[in-house]
């Protein structure tokens, strides 16, 4: 299956080799710097744009590659072929920083295009289908399969090292500040990739978190990122990868404040696109870095924050979160549902901010048809908004105060099915703990 994988993506890599020939010269200085091969003797990290969700594919000195989680199941495309339009058929290391949607979803398009040698995950619990199906791909590509850990050592090669920081006896149902937290360092430069962890991560780490780049914590949420760990990384650039106008509020105007009090330059994939910092073991340097610097600093910076991050405004929520509630029924339907328009006023209640004004007194928890009785997974819970997992790999956003008191994990069909929910967490773990038994 890796002959075939490879071959395929050579022919994929020659194709659009092709394609791009014919409206580019053949010198491959041409091309953005952004979008260019790692030079011999140069680290590159790519931290790519996969909307509301997280990716870095990094480039190490000596010919070998590395890829950090890769978005959303439908950012796998997107990454795999931008791993491929640099040229690369393998990727020697590949970490899953923990079971979210959002960090793995695209990562079994990623198994299925490239070979992937080593794998690296934390003992973190999941019952999404999602997660089940990324460990089914690293089961069938026979690669070694690790534990994410602190003090577990990825390299140990002269001048490059990368270390896991995190997670540090963390709560395996915690996802979040289960993540795995790595250090990754060439000669005297430091990045720091801090996947998902949140404060309570942030305080059991005992290690040297000085660096000079740090991939920011929770797409920089005020979970994360609390000021005396910001004083303790004092990196020359912090890197937030989060999605335009997200409904979350990321990045938090506070945590972006934070760090560029501390000294960074704050750059962000919502407005830059794919980042791409390089280093040849002395300095960094960003690529095309006169417009990055244009675009994300001192007061424009704060400005366009302020308009599409987290001082979202309550008019722009209610705009994003319009609900039509069925007050005699209980059901709740998207305001384009074909339900609606033969809904009689009487019964017809129009919630703008479902965040703020939903009290659901009175209304019983099982009168509730969630998504027309479709099967949901809470993938993970953001602030107010609970992340639906699909039945199809799919996510979409809904008010968490529809579900009652549900929890990260629940499935639901119109109540939670907790029998269900711990099945398939069960049988995600066993298939997690078999891996790691067999790679050791």
């Amino acid at each position: 299956m890796m002959k075939f994988k490879r071959l395929a993506a050579v022919c994929s890599a020659l194709l659009m080799a092709l394609l791009c020939a014919c409206s580019v010269p053949a010198d491959s200085d041409s091309a953005p710097v952004s979008q260019q091969k790692a030079k011999d003797g140069e680290l590159a990290v790519h931290f790519l744009d996969v909307g509301q969700g997280d990716s870095e594919f990094i480039e190490l000195p000596g010919g070998e590659t590395m890829l950090i989680d890769a978005g959303e199941q439908e950012y796998g495309k997107t990454v795999s072929d931008y791993i491929s339009s640099l040229g690369y058929s393998e990727i020697t290391y590949l970490v899953a920083t923990h079971p979210h949607s959002d960090h793995i979803g695209g990562l079994p398009e990623v198994l299925d295009t490239f070979d992937v040698l080593n794998v690296y995950m934390p003992d973190a619990d999941s019952s999404s289908a999602i997660y089940s199906s990324f460990l089914d791909k690293v089961d069938a590509e026979g690669c070694t399969v690790s534990q994410a850990a602190q003090s577990v050592s990825v390299i140990a090669d002269g001048e490059v090292t990368a270390q896991f920081l995190a997670p540090c006896s963390p709560d395996p149902d915690d996802l979040n500040n289960a993540s795995a937290v790595l250090k990754l360092t060439y000669g005297e430069v430091s990045f720091l990739f801090m996947g998902d962890a949140e404060e309570v991560s942030e305080q059991k780490i005992t290690a040297d978190v000085s660096a000079d780049v740090v991939k920011v914590g929770h797409h920089g949420s005020d979970t994360s990122s609390s000021q005396g760990f910001v004083n303790r990384v004092s990196p020359q650039y912090a890197v937030i990868e989060v999605g335009a106008e997200n409904a979350y509020g990321h990045p938090n105007a506070d945590v972006v404040a934070r760090w560029q009090n501390a000294g960074a330059q704050v750059l962000r994939t919502d407005l830059l696109g794919n980042i791409v910092i390089r280093s040849d073991g002395t300095a960094v340097s960003v690529a095309d870095s006169s417009d990055a610097v244009s675009e994300t600093t001192g007061e424009e910076d704060a400005a366009f924050t302020q308009m599409t991050g987290a001082a979202e405004s309550g008019a722009q929520k209610d705009a994003q979160y319009t609900y039509v509630l069925n007050t005699s029924s209980k059901k709740i339907h998207m305001p384009d549902c074909s339900a609606v328009s033969s809904m009689a006023d009487s019964i017809k209640n129009i919630r703008l901010n479902p965040f703020q004004n939903w009290k659901r007194k009175g209304i019983p928890r099982a009168g509730y048809a969630i998504l027309n009785k479709m099967k949901v997974i809470i993938n993970r819970i953001e602030n107010d908004i609970a992340v639906l997992e699909l039945e199809n790999g799919k996510t979409v956003n809904a008010p968490l105060c529809i579900f009652g008191s549900a929890v990260e994990g629940d499935v639901f069909r119109i109540i939670a099915d907790k029998e269900e929910t711990a099945a398939r967490k069960a049988k995600n773990a066993a298939k997690r703990k078999d891996l790691f038994r067999r790679s050791n």
